[in-house]
């Protein structure tokens, strides 16, 4: 949990393809040229123009890259403009680090832009988001304030949530849940994120509107008698269907200054991370990792718990699910605000907090909009978080800008996606006649029966894999043993369009382990 922001402004958790084809009449032939050469060329020009329209692979898919490059002619660099309502950019010292290493140039928010890097919620503050263009992007997802704000998410009900009560509407259920269970502690929770502190049932303020109560898990693990909260960056790249995506490169652990115990309810130092937590690199028993043998935030910490004679290995597997299951729970009120929007150009950075008691059983804190990235208070994090942002951009498709090429990549798009590597289940789509009808269920993944944006849709998973660099997928559902996967099981629960992307991950991790997970 936070009460603030490493740097000047506070961490956001609230809130709420098509190919344009250009034609030129031809020049007027000759007399000496004859009728034939003439048919031929037009045949060919009525040709190729009826592909373009057709063909659902011709779309391009990131943003700024051109499939044609001319060494007479240099493209522009690509542009970003940043939205936020705090005086300074402190905390945003990282996101234009790398930006301008990308070789973007910044403009204003009410300028021509390619990147939008949003701090606040920019809906519905910047005109215009409901109807970007193709080479437009926003680092946020109309809707994304049902997983951030802390109220929505935290009275959701969901097992590794501790209970939740939104006052003042379950004022009752809350008392009564106070009084089957008297060993409980409880803190007032705020959107804010402010004054929070353990509270008896009657000190609750029943009468403020824009806050809950919630169970405070006891037991928490101690390091060297510390509390800490561990935050994973999530990356969701596209909603109906679900893609979502975890960085793997390190975890953030934050420490309370204060030892837990004896506890002492008054001295918040001891449950809340704050401003000044401790760091890693501070923390006597994870000093010799850290400083010596240079291990990472989650590596020393997990030498920490094998220390104990415990095994971390069981937390991660327990993060993922919650971070999968909360996604999806809030997929369907997501989908529903992007109903007037382009789907197409958003993308999310996300922080979900989490901590673990003592039995290593993890439990969902909050997720933050807008994560802390900066290196204000702590120097070394510099590092952590400017690889998140690498991995972020490559992942979404924002490459380095290549003056010489005119492109960000350097490539066109079908030199990096093309039909052979979308198709899939060849044998079905031959056995239900997959080219000649579409109407059977079996043929919607076969390329014939795919329309524009399904195409689309898959050609962006493919690419997203190849550039995910420390990125690891949790939505579709990795694989971890294709023999014990059962995925009509596994699918019979999802949406129709996140059955037929997991289908089609899975019939890529038949024929390459790499897709699996």
């Amino acid at each position: 949990m936070d009460t603030s922001a490493e740097g000047s402004a506070p961490e956001q958790g609230d809130a709420e393809c098509t190919l344009a084809k250009s034609e030129e009449n031809p020049e007027k032939q000759s007399n000496s040229i004859g009728l034939l050469p003439v048919m031929i060329f037009l045949a060919a020009t009525v040709t190729t123009a009826v592909m373009v329209e057709l063909l659902p692979h011709t779309s391009k898919i990131f943003p700024w890259s051109s499939t044609v490059s001319s060494q007479d002619q240099q493209q522009p660099p690509p542009t970003y403009a940043i939205f936020g309502r705090s005086s300074t950019e402190d905390h945003l010292v990282h996101v234009i680090n790398v930006l301008q290493k990308f070789g973007f140039q910044r403009v204003g928010v009410n300028e021509s832009w390619n990147l939008l890097w949003a701090h606040d919620y920019p809906f519905p503050n910047i005109a215009n988001l409901k109807n970007l263009g193709e080479n437009q992007v926003v680092n946020h997802f109309p809707g994304c304030g049902y997983l951030t704000n802390k109220v929505d998410l935290c009275t959701t009900q969901l097992p590794f949530l501790p209970r939740a009560f939104r006052l003042p509407a379950q004022r009752e259920e809350f008392l009564d849940y106070a009084r089957d269970n008297p060993q409980a502690l409880f803190v007032q929770k705020h959107n804010e994120h402010r004054h929070i502190k353990v509270r008896a049932p009657a000190d609750i303020a029943f009468g403020s509107n824009d806050s809950f109560v919630q169970e405070f898990v006891q037991r928490p693990f101690l390091v060297d008698g510390h509390k800490f909260d561990i935050g994973v960056y999530v990356v969701i790249t596209s909603v109906n269907p679900l893609r979502a995506y975890i960085y793997t490169g390190d975890v953030l652990f934050r420490y309370c200054p204060v030892k837990y115990h004896p506890f002492d309810a008054e001295n918040v130092d001891k449950y809340i991370v704050g401003d000044d937590y401790l760091p890693t690199w501070e923390v006597p028993s994870l000093r010799k990792y850290y400083n010596r043998f240079g291990g990472g935030m989650r590596t020393v910490f997990e030498a920490y718990v094998r220390d104990q004679g415990m095994d971390p290995a069981k937390i991660w597997p327990q993060v993922e699910h919650i971070i999968r299951t909360t996604i999806a729970a809030k997929e369907k009120d997501i989908v529903n605000i992007l109903r007037s929007y382009k789907t197409h150009n958003f993308f999310d950075l996300m922080r979900f907090d989490l901590f673990i008691d003592e039995d290593l059983k993890v439990f969902l804190m909050e997720a933050n909009m807008s994560p802390n990235l900066s290196s204000a208070h702590f120097k070394p994090n510099s590092l952590l978080y400017e690889q998140v942002l690498y991995s972020v951009f490559n992942l979404v498709g924002i490459r380095p800008f290549t003056s010489t090429s005119g492109t960000l990549s350097g490539e066109s798009s079908e030199m990096i996606t093309a039909d052979k590597n979308l198709a899939t289940d060849l044998n079905k789509c031959a056995a239900y006649d997959c080219d000649k009808s579409c109407n059977k269920e079996e043929c919607n993944l076969c390329l014939q029966c795919l329309s524009g944006s399904e195409y689309q849709m898959l050609q962006q998973a493919h690419q997203e894999h190849l550039h995910r660099v420390d990125m690891k997928r949790i939505i579709p559902k990795p694989i971890h043993d294709l023999k014990k996967f059962n995925l009509i099981e596994e699918t019979k629960k999802l949406t129709k369009k996140n059955a037929w992307m997991t289908r089609w991950f899975h019939n890529k991790c038949q024929f390459d382990a790499a897709w699996c997970n």
